[in-house]
């Protein structure tokens, strides 16, 4: 057994709970488990009937493939039956109106292994052990779970495995109602089944540990979004219906060679910065406003630059006499950098902006109306894209909504504030009563005197 299987498959086969739920990374090798579990079930007992349901024909064929084999292995005397519009009346159809196979399994001693479509009316009047495959992935999973549940009331056995689909997916909340449900949970995301050999059996050799994390590292790589790496892989369900920025939101606003260099910065322009020195990035965005239109000109990343060098790139952009303005996050340690800014280049050309709920709140509606309007445009850029998903709209138990990113190693939503913070600099400031005040310049002070000593 050891020689087929990782030490979580072991986990899962010797599990022998009535109802168990396998949540899992792709890829991982469950559904090759559960096809053995069920094969040698079918074996032990006469005349059991197993019925499987996954998303499409795709997958039932390679869990029938599976289950020839294991059959083979176990010397099992099985008959693999392709079962199609056109054979004989005695062969039941189990969704013609979509013209689906059924494919199926027959043992010497009565009995089946049985796909069924994804048609929740497919598991109506069945009774025997059910294997619910890639369940938060089915368009009817509610209707699904209420025709299955039943064909296991007998005393059957009842498999659900999926990846994620979201938090609010039928397959998440079987999860959280495990406690009250009793029903078996056996998470395996990628990082613990690398662990556990998955990486050396793929590449057919022992790897150290370096080489391990060299192999997720490039299966992280190769994910085209953060959050489908931590849904799919990660077992953690994302929530997008709090997010402010949805991926479709943001791809229609990417656009190709839109950046330049400080010195070639021109028309009329607005910045934002996001202030951090460590942990997070400090962000800068600069934009050229065009009638309606907000376009990207610079971005910059920091993260661990010392204050003097952020200063030295921040006042090369203030110092632009195309700058009309600039906002900075003055919150915590941003206070005393942004003061610096305003001292040099003066309050109404550089606003402090302090981030209570209110202004946060008022700084996401406005970003997430101009990604809505397509009136920001920003560089095609996968840490951006990532950064600009991160923050969500949460509503406490309290009551109170919130705008908040999870804290990762790309940051804490930085790109999402400064160019917040940019576009704030480029609108209308009325009815914000969080918004700092901004002083006038005093009487006879010139750009002249405020760009001295730069």
């Amino acid at each position: 057994m050891k020689s087929f299987f990782l030490p979580y498959q072991m986990r899962w086969l010797n599990d022998r709970s009535r109802i168990k739920i396998f949540e899992k990374s792709r890829r991982i090798g469950g559904t090759f488990a559960q096809a053995y579990e069920d094969v040698f079930d079918c074996i032990a007992n006469k005349n059991l009937k197993v019925y499987f349901s996954s998303t499409d024909m795709t997958a039932a064929s390679e869990y029938i493939d599976y289950c020839s084999d294991w059959a083979i292995k176990l010397n099992a005397i099985a008959k693999v039956i392709e079962q199609t519009q056109g054979d004989e009346p005695s062969i039941e159809f189990l969704d013609e109106s979509k013209g689906i196979k059924s494919l199926a399994i027959e043992f010497g001693n009565g009995s089946k292994i049985t796909t069924l479509s994804s048609n929740p009316k497919a598991f109506r009047s069945k009774g025997g052990k059910i294997v619910w495959d890639e369940a938060a992935w089915h368009d009817n999973a509610e209707k699904m779970w209420a025709a299955a549940k039943p064909a296991v009331m007998w005393g059957h056995a009842m498999r659900i495995l999926s990846t994620h689909n979201g938090k609010n997916s039928v397959f998440n909340k079987l999860i959280e109602k495990s406690d009250e449900t009793g029903y078996s949970v056996h998470r395996v995301p990628i990082t613990l089944a690398v662990e556990e050999g998955l990486a050396d059996r793929i590449l057919g050799r022992q790897l150290t540990k370096a080489e391990r994390e060299e192999w997720l590292a490039t299966e992280h790589q190769g994910c085209l979004t953060e959050s489908a790496w931590r849904q799919e892989y990660l077992c953690e369900p994302q929530d997008e219906s709090c997010v402010m920025l949805p991926y479709t939101l943001i791809q229609a606003c990417e656009r190709e060679n839109l950046l330049a260099s400080p010195k070639d910065l021109k028309g009329e322009l607005y910045l934002g910065q996001d202030v951090a020195r460590r942990n997070h990035c400090s962000t800068i965005y600069v934009l050229e406003k065009t009638g309606s239109i907000y376009t990207t000109r610079y971005l910059r990343v920091m993260k661990n630059v010392p204050w003097s060098k952020q200063e030295e790139f921040l006042y090369e952009l203030l110092a632009n006499p195309n700058l009309r303005r600039a906002c900075l996050d003055k919150t915590g340690l941003g206070d005393q950098y942004c003061e610096r800014a305003q001292e040099r280049f003066g309050r109404t050309r550089v606003e402090g902006v302090t981030f209570t709920g209110a202004a946060k709140e008022d700084l996401a509606i406005s970003l997430e109306k101009a990604f809505q309007d397509i009136s920001i445009l920003i560089p095609k850029d996968d840490e951006q894209r990532e950064s600009l998903h991160s923050v969500r709209k949460i509503v406490t138990t309290a009551g109170n909504t919130r705008y908040d990113a999870a804290e990762t190693k790309a940051g804490h939503g930085d790109h999402f504030w400064a160019l917040a913070l940019a576009l704030h600099a480029g609108g209308k400031q009325k009815g914000m009563p969080w918004a700092a005040s901004s002083n006038p310049w005093n009487e006879g002070e010139s750009m002249e005197r405020i760009l001295r000593g730069f």
